[in-house]
């Protein structure tokens, strides 16, 4: 009885304490800029607004919030929420975005509002979570790279926990700043091009076809391939490989002329190389002519 007393006081003491670090821990986090998808085609990105708390011991209820994001004018333009995160909507307002426009850079603001009672809310644990996608458009950049940065300071981004009010019968939740951790930004960031390899081929006798074969080698599709002798391939997600029949009189070398995906010119690897062999006279040796009558 003795140690299980023991035990038991200790798992109390263990269970108060652990709810007394979270009731005042003042938390600390950290937010990420992370590259979604690239729409060349459409001149379009995206770019995704991800927080996590920095440790165990610093994890709190998000309250209010505004992530404060700056995009140069030559590179990026015409911001929209693409996709809202878990901070938007029950617990939240609905998440919108306020943009300031400068010259040669640009801000626009992520708002979260917390508009429940007694601390509720969604809780910011040590996983990445999803704030929100932003679509971006690239019109006119040529280049399709670009550089996205997360403000510290001037003004910041800033993040408030949200706990509950004890001196308040209704319960209206109090908010707190969150300590500010670690803001990755992006730098440079651009499109993956198309990288196709192309193998097969073989000997054949005249008249014969040979078999090439045309494949992704970085999943970066569509891709259009253009072979030797003006051969036309194209490439998609659901056919990232394909083979091409080809029928030559001579020996021939194939070889990739260009590739080209919807962000612009990719890069092609391997040949592949035909042998054409003409069947053989007989030999006089062997050859015997046979003369036929036919007896009635």
């Amino acid at each position: 009885m003795k140690k299980f007393f023991t035990f038991s006081f200790f798992a109390v003491s263990l269970f108060f304490s652990t709810l007394l670090q979270a009731q005042t821990s003042t938390g600390r986090y950290e937010v990420r800029l992370v590259h979604d998808a690239y729409n060349c085609a459409k001149d379009s990105v995206v770019v995704c607004v991800e927080i996590r708390a920095t440790s165990a011991d610093s994890a709190f209820v998000m309250g209010n919030a505004n992530f404060l994001i700056l995009y140069p004018n030559n590179q990026l333009s015409a911001p929209t929420i693409r996709r809202r995160g878990i901070f938007s909507g029950g617990s939240y307002a609905t998440m919108t975005m306020t943009r300031t426009d400068g010259d040669p850079t640009s801000a626009l603001s992520i708002n979260v509002v917390n508009t429940d009672v007694g601390g509720a809310g969604v809780p910011v644990s040590t996983a990445w979570q999803t704030v929100a996608c932003i679509a971006f458009s690239t019109a006119g950049n040529t280049s399709k790279c670009y550089n996205l940065t997360l403000s510290a300071s001037n003004p910041a981004t800033i993040v408030t926990r949200s706990f509950e009010n004890p001196s308040d019968p209704e319960g209206i939740s109090l908010t707190q700043e969150v300590t500010q951790g670690n803001l990755t930004s992006i730098t440079n960031q651009c499109p993956a091009n198309p990288t196709v390899a192309l193998s097969g081929g073989g000997t054949i006798n005249a008249g014969n076809t040979a078999t090439l074969t045309v494949t992704s080698q970085n999943n970066v599709l569509p891709a259009q391939v253009t072979l030797s002798g003006g051969i036309q391939v194209s490439l998609t997600a659901q056919e990232p490989s394909k083979n091409v029949l080809v029928s030559p009189n001579a020996d021939t070398t194939y070889q990739i002329l260009s590739v080209n995906g919807d962000c612009g010119a990719g890069t092609g690897q391997g040949e592949a190389t035909v042998l054409v062999v003409s069947p053989q006279n007989c030999p006089p040796a062997i050859c015997i002519p046979i003369t036929a009558r036919i007896i009635k």
